[in-house]
């Protein structure tokens, strides 16, 4: 007999397999690095430490293969919390927080730390307010616990659509760092590396689907956290002595504070810069790393921390992993290990911009022009860093030295002049995140697609659930590898819109049918299509209404959004009258931690009713 997947155990053999990836992957280090002083070229380094990984994460995913509706859809529900913890934070930072976070910090320092604040307060929120009922729910998807909730097809439905900009704004963003990354180290074109990276993140959706994306995911966030490890600390010891970065960049502020004053760099004041957040383009540093509010007022400040916090605790494909654990219990559990590592990475990369930044002014720009360090000569050659004596004063200043935003992670371990195997490891460890976040975002999107939109359509099941899944997945991987190959898009302003979207149409929503008895499918629907509709009016036309109160337009338009969506909600309830006893009955026993799901009791209710009717059709008489 087959037992059925839900009350299958976790293999308890989870942590040797995990502890045998990672001490592969330590292996692989330290044998290119021996390979490397014996003379091996970079390119052969680069490639052999990037596809061995990509080859194992293929490798994790077909062995995680299945065609089983409980599994491909939320993984058997049996997921340990520290390894859905794992994917869980790989998916919130993303290969744009990995890239871009600590770039901003270089160049905001203090003002960029909204950003970081955000994702922190935002798992947090989400693990209190929304999570744990979400997984007493049990649905594959959010559109599916909103429609099963109030009992409408046609909120399901709106939710799906609604869904769909801010879930496919961060799969094109994770594509694009990923190929920009594999286009950088390997021997590929942008548009190559494009289609190469959709084609291998489908691939894992497709074979496994949630339970694929789980073990490659854990696969992933291990190699990711290594390589980010294994960098930061050696650069720690490097210039302090002290295997803790995070404990040991604030003993560099006097240093660093004198070779930004050397360069020439002042204490600015909001509004004296072009753009309030870096873009891709190589720029020159011009805010000191310790001023507070020097780009960002304090205004601008609560809005990119209120709107991130809010879209990261809404966001859909986190949300997503809220029915694989065993329990509510277990998920709140996942939700504090994602916490964790959040966390942990957020207070990691100001160590990071804090390191680079020093090293640079101290390498560069205290240096005479006649007598820069020699690695700056291979970061010019990479198209990382640009510095020059534009001047002719015989000297290079903070105007004078350009690098990118997206590039000061993967320039950080060769200006501290550790061996180029570092520089890729670090390069490896930011594409194994991204290629997390992406899988996990296709999932999110072509899942609700089959589930939400297909399967309520198409009464008839023309195609199977999981051949619907599949199709969905190859057309949504497919659609982001042809925009990203026709359009231009800066990862870091389009993920904070795609967050800016979830802010105002999902956290309203959902906070509503959560925690408000009163709220009906009406007030539900009104909440999402008020939010949603002021962040497709700021997209399309921009300036936050012309309010004017902030350089950052898309976190205001977001809260606006927000509290339009809660009074609409609200409003609209009470005018529509009380919900129904199904309705409030679906919400209490939501709200109960104990017993089994509601979506696997219901389906075990209408098991059991098929199975009597067709006793009942079989027996004598009939």
């Amino acid at each position: 007999m087959v037992v059925p997947s839900r009350l299958r155990t976790p293999n308890p053999h989870l942590g040797a397999y995990y502890g045998i990836v990672t001490a592969a992957f330590v292996s692989l280090i330290i044998v290119l690095a021996m390979f490397e002083q014996l003379g091996w070229g970079e390119a052969l380094l680069a490639e052999t430490m990037m596809i061995v990984p990509l080859a194992l994460f293929l490798l994790i995913a077909v062995g995680s293969r299945t065609i089983q509706a409980a599994d491909f859809f939320a993984s058997g529900r049996r997921v340990p919390a520290v390894y859905n913890g794992f994917v869980l934070a790989a998916v919130a930072v993303g290969g744009v927080g990995f890239l871009a976070y600590p770039g901003t910090l270089y160049f905001l320092g203090f003002d960029a730390l909204a950003i970081g604040l955000g994702w922190s307060f935002g798992m947090f929120a989400a693990g209190v307010l929304f999570v744990p009922y979400l997984r007493k729910a049990g649905s594959y998807t959010l559109p599916s616990f909103l429609g099963h909730r109030f009992r409408s097809r046609g909120l399901r439905m709106a939710a799906s659509v609604m869904q769909l900009p801010p879930t496919a704004l961060l799969l094109a963003t994770e594509i694009k760092i990923a190929a920009l990354i594999a286009a950088f180290f390997l021997p590929v074109s942008f548009s190559l590396g494009v289609l190469l990276i959709a084609a291998l993140i489908a691939a894992f959706a497709i074979l496994g689907g949630m339970r694929s994306l789980t073990w490659t995911g854990s696969a992933q966030f291990l190699v990711g956290a290594v390589g980010l490890t294994m960098v930061v600390t050696t650069i720690a010891v490097l210039l302090a002595n002290v295997p803790a970065p995070q404990l040991t960049y604030g003993a560099m502020f006097p240093a660093l504070q004198n070779a930004e004053i050397t360069a020439g760099i002042t204490p600015v004041s909001p509004g004296e810069v072009d753009a309030a957040l870096p873009g891709t383009t190589p720029l020159p540093t011009v805010k000191p790393f310790l001023q507070s509010f020097g780009i960002l007022a304090p205004f601008d400040f609560v809005t990119l921390f209120l709107c991130l916090a809010l879209g990261t605790a809404a966001l859909p494909s986190l949300l997503a992993r809220s029915g694989v654990t065993s329990s509510p219990a277990e998920q709140r559990r996942s939700s504090a290990w994602g916490l964790l590592f959040v966390a942990a990475f957020v207070i990691t990369a100001p160590a990071m911009a804090a390191f680079a930044k020093l090293i640079i002014f101290r390498d560069i720009a205290l240096a005479p022009a006649s007598s820069l360090p020699n690695w700056l000569a291979e970061l010019s050659a990479n198209q990382l860093l640009r510095a020059g004596d534009a001047n002719g004063d015989g000297a290079i200043g903070a105007a004078e030295v350009f690098i990118g935003r997206d590039g000061v992670t993967l320039a950080l371990p060769s200006a501290a002049g550790l061996p180029y195997v570092l520089t890729v490891l670090m390069a490896t460890a930011a594409l194994a995140v991204a290629l997390a976040a992406a899988a996990a975002h296709l999932f999110t999107l072509a899942a609700s697609l089959a589930e939400d939109l297909y399967r309520v359509i198409d009464r008839r099941q023309t195609l199977p659930r999981l051949a619907a899944a599949w199709a969905a997945i190859a057309a949504a991987a497919l659609g982001a590898a042809v925009f990203l190959v026709i359009a231009d898009l800066d990862p870091l302003k389009t993920a904070l819109t795609a967050f800016a979207f979830a802010a105002a149409a999902f956290f309203p929503t959902l906070l509503l049918a959560i925690w408000w008895r009163r709220c009906t499918k009406w007030g539900a629907l009104a909440a999402m299509v008020a939010g949603f509709t002021v962040m497709l009016t700021e997209a399309v036309f921009g300036g936050a209404f012309g309010l004017g109160l902030t350089s950052l337009t898309i976190p205001l338009a977001s809260l606006i959004g927000a509290g339009l969506a809660l009074a609409a909600g609200i409003g609209v309830s009470l005018y529509m009258g009380a919900p129904s006893k199904i309705e409030d009955d679906y919400r209490e026993e939501m709200r109960d931690p104990g017993g089994d799901t509601v979506y696997d009791r219901a389906q075990m209710r209408a098991a059991a009713a098929a199975a009597a009717a067709a006793a009942a059709a079989e027996a004598p008489g009939h």
